[in-house]
């Protein structure tokens, strides 16, 4: 499964204290002296710094806060961004040869002109009875 939003926040409140730290221990700056140098209110910096925001955090922002510190703006842009989500791939097809046969029959049946409505209906009506009884028993 991908990343959650909660854990992107994590990811950027990291990078966040990380860069804000290093800020610290360079620079002597504070929190307060990063958000004053780089045009980002305290308040702001302080909700990265607890992952404590709703929506992503602007982009003109988040440039503003790298600058300033001399951090890549791709760092930040990585801690935002969660994965790729992992998307469930579906069940092999049958390798039975005798099932693939009826179904490529079934297939004919119903793409066939010379097949009547009434036989079509029917067709689709036992694949749906087939389809609901299979979803109820798993």
């Amino acid at each position: 499964m991908g990343e959650t939003p909660a854990t992107a926040q994590a990811a950027f409140a990291r990078f966040v204290r990380e860069a804000v730290e290093a800020a610290r221990d360079e620079r002597g700056w504070s929190v307060a002296e990063v958000a004053a140098r780089s045009g980002v209110s305290r308040s702001t910096v302080f909700r990265w710094l607890s992952g404590d925001w709703q929506h992503h955090p602007e982009l003109p922002k988040v440039r503003a806060f790298c600058a300033v510190l001399a951090v890549p703006l791709g760092v930040a842009l990585r801690a935002l961004t969660p994965p790729p989500v992992d998307i469930p791939q579906p069940s092999p097809p049958l390798t039975d040869p005798g099932v693939e046969a009826h179904i490529a029959a079934i297939r004919d049946r119903l793409a066939d002109p010379r097949t009547s409505a009434v036989d079509k209906q029917h067709i689709r009506a036992t694949l749906q009875l087939l389809a609901l009884a299979e979803s109820r028993a798993s």
